[in-house]
């Protein structure tokens, strides 16, 4: 090797949840000592990556700075790239999707520095093979992919070909082992870096094709402004041009590639950059060694059911949009909605471990819906409530999705529950619950935490249950349900699941039918004793409501009455667990949206309200803090059954949002 290239390429990021002062002072501390920089450095050149949302924000706020990266543009000196606008998963997405969130960040890219990129990156380094045929005619010459996820055989310090269906892609790899070191001074990090590529390289079979090898180093806005504020950088392309004016260049990739003609033909397998697959195996914790195989996404997405159900949710609605065949308008409004809610930030971790919080999620689901709800008025009047089914989850069973004019349900045959719950009022999923991890929580809940899940408790069972312990699994709070009838026209779903009493080992089967209404359900229970011993316990129904004030973590959304004797009484809610005796009426209410939830069962039954708190690790070197909570309110009934005799309960669920107000007459 004789030329070492050196391409250094500058990410600047932003979450969905950023507002515009975060903005601001990113920009005023960091983004305009970019420009600063490559203006003091003539001889200094690299990429520079920003996300859609804060490129669009530069571009309105600050239009001095874009007009600037345009000159560094047309000089060579900047070079800036594509990707998806909301920075997505992109294995995750429909072709019309992937497509759709380049394009825009390419006219955004046009728009405000006058030239389309033909280079982009990809969130953590998602890849699938498949994704080639969309980038390339989207205008892409190359793609910028972690080194751990490159063949061995294959990390040759030179750029990759990889084809799919015809179309053909370059790659070049990004080294993190090289990532500068403001420790080591800026000549002999030069000649180190010089030195270990030379020394991997002087064996290989294509020196005979070339004499130049090239290296992608990814500097983030942090390491950016550390190595800035240092002079550590400008030390470094004086040292280049002092020291290895014959051997080391720096360059922008695009330059490089249409400089040299050398490609390694290669297939790279579907995965995640290393730093981030290490936590796909289990949750929230680090994997360590050489996995058998390299995870994927999808993986990641059965190892946290909570982003599983967001990406269900998101791929329900990516197929309303593209079956809508009304407005125009409203569909092109409703699509980008939903690119918001595709933002990566609410489905995978980033290497340090930090996962999405409710708040990232929330604002997702809450994008997903005002999509649904704009489909809806795409249809001119057309929209007519369903109920259908079908595998919505892929775990093999048919779960049942109750498109009503209040609101969307997923009811699973898993504990025969409601597992989401969307309100067409522009909020979120209601039911997006996480369940306790012993590691994290000290104790294991071992069932799904959704709305109208049930459990029969033993009388010591249920004091447990009361202040909020682990109390067994309750019966049929994991049982499989099987479908008895469904009827799509009545919008009625009947189940039946079968469990053992294990104070006595009594078997006993619990009927459950749902009736869909525009405003709720009406669930029907019917509990038999199939055994010959009489049994004695507490019939609890329970839901988990997920917080949506994320004012802080604790933070409680729901207000509760209940109707007692004809008596109206306010609960007010604390830390600790309450409850209350033969209550008729409970209307739960979600205090930041005003939307109120009320139960009224047949028979007047005992009420258990309690916020359930969960940790988690914020980072990879964190123990265990507060993450978030949930609401969890329960209906609850003393039972005596005889042997081979039954029981029925009903209930009936009404969800009330606010009226729309009247506009008052000039």
């Amino acid at each position: 090797m004789k030329v070492l290239n050196i391409c250094f390429y500058v990410t600047g990021t932003s979450s969905i949840l950023s507002h515009q002062d975060d903005f601001e002072q990113k920009y005023q501390h960091i983004y305009k000592d970019i420009v600063s920089f490559l203006f003091e450095q003539k001889n200094a050149c690299f990429s520079i990556s920003l996300s859609g949302q804060l490129l669009s924000w530069i571009g309105r706020e600050h239009s001095e700075f874009t007009q600037l990266l345009s000159k560094l543009s047309s000089q060579k000196q900047a070079e800036l790239l594509g990707g998806g606008y909301y920075n997505p998963l992109f294995p995750l997405l429909f072709s019309q999707d992937r497509t759709g969130q380049i394009e825009l960040m390419t006219s955004e890219l046009r728009r405000y520095i006058g030239k389309r990129p033909r280079g982009m990156t990809v969130s953590h380094s998602i890849w699938d093979n498949n994704l080639i045929p969309c980038f390339q005619s989207c205008g892409m010459e190359y793609v910028f992919l972690d080194s751990s996820l490159i063949p061995k055989e294959k990390q040759s310090y030179l750029p990759l070909l990889v084809t799919e269906q015809g179309k053909s892609l370059s790659v070049i790899a990004v080294s993190r082992e090289f990532i500068p070191n403001m420790l080591i001074a800026p000549r002999e990090y030069l000649r180190n870096l010089f030195d270990t590529v030379n020394y991997l390289t002087k064996d290989d079979s294509y020196n005979m094709l070339t004499e130049e090898r090239v290296v992608a180093i990814k500097i983030d806005e942090n390491q950016f402004k550390k190595l800035y504020e240092s002079k550590w950088l400008s030390k470094l392309f004086s040292a280049v041009q002092e020291f290895f004016p014959d051997s080391i260049k720096i360059t922008t990739p695009l330059e490089f590639l249409h400089r040299s003609e050398t490609r390694i033909p290669s297939y790279i397998p579907a995965g995640i950059q290393s730093d981030v697959a290490k936590w796909a195996k289990r949750p929230y914790e680090e994997s360590t060694g050489i996995p058998f195989f390299q995870p994927t996404i999808f993986d990641f997405l059965l190892t946290y059911p909570q982003n599983k159900a967001l990406y269900n949710r998101m791929l329900y609605i990516s197929l309303l949009i593209n079956q809508c065949k009304g407005d125009k308008t409203r569909k092109k409004v409703a699509r980008e909605k939903l690119w918001v809610a595709q933002s990566g930030e609410a489905y995978v971790c980033d290497p340090d471990g930090v996962f999405a919080n409710s708040a990232v999620r929330q604002l997702a689901y809450r994008n997903l819906t005002e999509a649904e709800k704009l489909v809806r008025e795409a249809q001119n009047g057309d929209f007519k409530e369903t109920v259908s089914s079908y595998d919505y989850n892929g775990d093999g069973f048919n779960e049942y999705i109750c498109a009503m004019k209040q609101y969307n349900a997923c009811i699973s045959p898993n504990g025969a529950q409601i597992s989401e719950l969307d309100i067409i009022h522009n909020t979120g999923n209601y039911a997006d619950s996480p369940s306790r991890i012993k590691q994290f929580d000290k104790v294991d809940d071992k069932y799904h935490r959704g709305i109208f899940i049930d459990h029969l408790f033993s009388l010591d069972e249920f004091s447990d249950y009361r202040r909020g312990s682990p109390t067994g699994n309750g019966v049929f709070s994991q049982v499989i349900f099987r479908q008895l009838d469904f009827d799509a026209h009545r919008h009625e779903i009947k189940f039946s699941g079968t469990g053992t009493y294990s104070p006595i080992q009594a078997s006993i089967t619990l009927i459950k039918k749902y009736i869909a209404n525009s405003t709720g359900f009406t669930i029907q229970y019917i509990l038999k004793n199939d055994s010959p011993f009489d049994l004695k316990g507490v019939f609890v129904v329970e839901s988990n409501y997920a917080q949506t004030d994320f004012s802080s973590v604790k933070a409680n959304s729901y207000r509760v009455a209940l109707i007692s004797a004809d008596e109206k009484n306010e609960i007010e809610m604390k830390d600790s667990p309450r409850f209350t005796k033969r209550v008729t009426d409970i209307q739960i209410t979600d205090a930041s949206n005003d939307i109120s939830f009320v139960y009224t069962p047949n028979d007047p039954c005992d009420f258990v309200c309690m916020p359930i708190i969960f940790r988690r690790p914020s980072t990879s070197n964190d123990t265990p803090t507060v993450s978030g909570n949930v609401f969890v309110a329960s209906l609850c009934w003393n039972i005596e059954l005889e042997a081979g005799k039954e029981i029925e309960k009903n209930i009936t669920y009404t969800i009330t949002i606010p009226k729309k107000r009247s506009k008052k007459k000039a």
